[in-house]
């Protein structure tokens, strides 16, 4: 089979994963790339895709193209999740991704990023025995997903519940006020409220997404970002406890200067690390797996099963 190459446009950042094929189950990669262009920014406040934000974006899946043809990927399989999903003029912007890269932008539903999602984190990540729970923060969504040992989806859920949206919903001082910080964690607490159908004792929970790996790259100070040492790395409670302690105590310039934290995520990681600690808080968790794989990874192993059955 032909090089393929998939693009996630997420509400904050867009990711691009180019491969070559080697069986049903099995690819290498040839190139990966992302990068922050806060899509959904002014979503939550205008319940539409804002013009500089569509802008953005678009340059940069129009360079995603122009890499990936360079790499010799005859397809290419984008998808848009929460923001242009909720987003009046969503598919407007995926009219102006096909005029200006040639490449379709699918907007997919919750239940398919939710599977897709859980695809990628399955390809890395080996829980030791029994079910698990796959936690996908996204900028406009979260989702969490029981899955069986074998990575069947058991139940799953799909929450209004994004870095971007908590940030400009509830932090207008930098850093926040204590008054806005418990504002947002109680926000959060309502939202994680209903989901009731993760099992006691708690099985295995895998993060995957920019939140849970930035945070496993600041807890091993790395100086460039390595995949393979993020990969079922252990984030124990007490040490995301005290990074969130630490970002909370700095303004966003000094935010932007520690290590393992991209300066473009230096705005939302008080946010996304609020969800964490809620989400583990509720469901009595000391530590979870992190995991770099998850919707573009998940497209390339669905498009590859798909290609190989047909």
């Amino acid at each position: 089979m032909s090089r393929l190459a998939s693009i996630d446009v997420g509400t904050n950042t867009v990711r691009l994963l180019i491969i070559q094929p080697e069986g049903k189950n099995s690819y290498r990669q040839v190139y990966q790339e992302q990068e922050i262009t806060r899509l959904g920014e002014g979503v939550a406040r205008y319940k539409r895709l804002q013009p500089q934000a569509m802008q953005r974006t678009l340059a940069v899946l129009q360079r995603f193209a122009l890499r990936a043809r360079e790499y010799g990927a005859e397809r290419i399989y984008a998808v848009a999740t929460s923001a242009v999903r909720e987003s009046p003029n969503g598919s407007e912007f995926a009219k102006e991704v096909k005029a200006s890269t040639g490449f379709d932008l699918n907007i997919i539903p919750p239940e398919k990023e939710a599977e897709l999602a859980l695809k990628g984190i399955l390809s890395v990540s080996h829980p030791a025995n029994g079910q698990f729970v796959a936690m996908d923060i996204g900028g406009g969504s979260t989702e969490f997903i029981l899955a069986s040992r074998e990575g069947k989806p058991l139940k799953w859920v799909s929450l209004d519940l994004g870095v971007v949206k908590l940030k400009e919903m509830f932090i207008k001082q930098d850093p926040p006020s204590e008054g806005e910080y418990l504002a947002m964690c109680e926000y959060i607490r309502l939202a994680i409220a209903p989901v009731d159908f993760i099992p006691q004792p708690a099985p295995a929970l895998i993060g995957n997404a920019g939140t849970v790996t930035t945070l496993a790259a600041i807890d091993q100070q790395m100086a460039n970002y390595d995949p393979q040492h993020i990969n079922n790395y252990e984030l124990r409670y007490p040490r995301i406890k005290a990074m969130q302690q630490r970002f909370l105590s700095l303004p966003l310039p000094e935010r932007r200067k520690i290590a393992g934290l991209e300066p473009m995520r230096a705005d939302v990681i008080i946010a996304g690390a609020a969800v964490v600690l809620e989400v583990m808080d509720k469901f009595g968790y000391q530590s979870l797996l992190a995991c770099d794989s998850g919707l573009r990874e998940g497209i390339i192993l669905d498009i590859l099963a798909k290609s190989l059955t047909a």
